[in-house]
């Protein structure tokens, strides 16, 4: 049998780790995970490890049994134990959101886009309602700029998943900190990574899931929108490639944002950049916000909207991009136009 400690502080460098590790075992006929030690886990790395968990024991299955889990309430509640298979805990998604934190939960992408055509709608617009809801149980509040910024950095996330990633399934979760001044939000699917997607693009030149995910997180790069295809001026929801553009700008303000590609990742910081090496299967993005910071988002979002626009000119020449009104509009620009 081997066995395998989950370390007290699973933090992000322990958990891509502890992951990696997984994939280079020998083959064994049990494995075994002891939960004994693990006090601090945060939202980014129960979810990741959750799946990770789970694939590995769809590898191996009827070959994974854990122990000691009877002591972790928080990683119980928040759906970790129950996310891989584990008869222990609350279902993902089943949970009562706390008072600052909203438990792993699972959406489906045919159900999402069956909604929206029931209701004759974008699927940008049913996850506008879907992120909206969101976060507003976060912060516990109705409306204003905190509402606004997490709404729309949640439903861009999860529309490039709808739109480009091919994965059954959006992933959630997310924790507040209201004494530290700090929101993480994590958003995870299992599909095919950022450098397949983009790879529908003929004037990108890709050769690796790194090279991928630095173009994908520059303004305008998209794997359905670039020079030669056909423009839709009055479709709001075309993909622009401006979304994660944007969220690394408003996450970096005080805080930081981290995107996981298959084999790749990146996390972006006020200090710089860090590359990160792992072996997940899909695509994980972590966003962490400093709340102190948010404020007039809508002078940010024009603000970092035409500085993309300036950085894009630089390396497509004449060749001009302009964003999708949906990546521009904030949640109350949606409301206006409902009443």
């Amino acid at each position: 049998m081997t066995k395998l400690k989950i370390q007290q502080n699973l933090s992000l460098k322990n958990a891509i780790n502890f992951c990696n590790r997984l994939w280079k075992l020998e083959k064994d006929e049990n494995y075994e995970f002891d939960f004994a030690n693990l006090k601090l886990i945060e939202p980014f790395t129960m979810a990741y490890v959750a799946n990770e968990l789970k694939r590995f024991s769809t590898v191996h299955p009827q070959a994974c049994r854990a122990i000691n889990l009877e002591n972790h309430s928080y990683a119980a509640n928040m759906g970790l134990y129950k996310a891989f298979g584990l008869e222990h805990g609350k279902e993902a998604g089943k949970a009562n959101s706390g008072s600052t934190y909203i438990p792993l939960t699972m959406l489906n992408v045919l159900e999402i886009q069956k909604e929206a055509e029931l209701k004759e709608v974008h699927v940008g617009e049913a996850l506008e309602s879907k992120s909206y809801k969101i976060a507003q149980t976060l912060v516990h509040e109705q409306e204003g700029d905190l509402v606004d910024t997490l709404t729309f950095l949640i439903r861009e996330i999860m529309l490039n998943i709808v739109e480009h990633s091919q994965s059954e399934t959006i992933e959630y979760c997310a924790q507040y900190w209201p004494v530290k001044h700090l929101i993480e939000v994590a958003i995870l699917d299992t599909g095919m990574g950022i450098q397949k997607s983009l790879s529908t693009n003929p004037c990108l030149d890709i050769k690796s899931e790194k090279d991928a995910m630095q173009l994908a997180l520059k303004p305008y790069v998209s794997g359905k929108r670039y020079k030669g295809i056909e423009e839709r001026k009055d479709f709001e929801w075309q993909n622009s490639g401006l979304g994660l553009y944007l969220a690394t700008r408003i996450c970096k303000n005080g805080g930081d944002f981290l995107i996981v590609s298959n084999d790749s990742g990146i996390n972006l910081h006020s200090e710089g950049k860090s590359d990160i090496q792992c072996n997940y299967k899909g695509t994980a993005l972590r966003l962490r916000m400093d709340t102190s910071k948010v404020s007039e988002y809508s002078h940010m979002l024009m603000r970092y909207s035409k500085e993309g626009s300036f950085i894009a000119k630089e390396y497509s020449g004449e060749y001009e991009i302009k964003p999708s009104l949906a990546s521009t509009k904030l949640t109350r620009d949606f409301k206006s136009i409902e009443d």
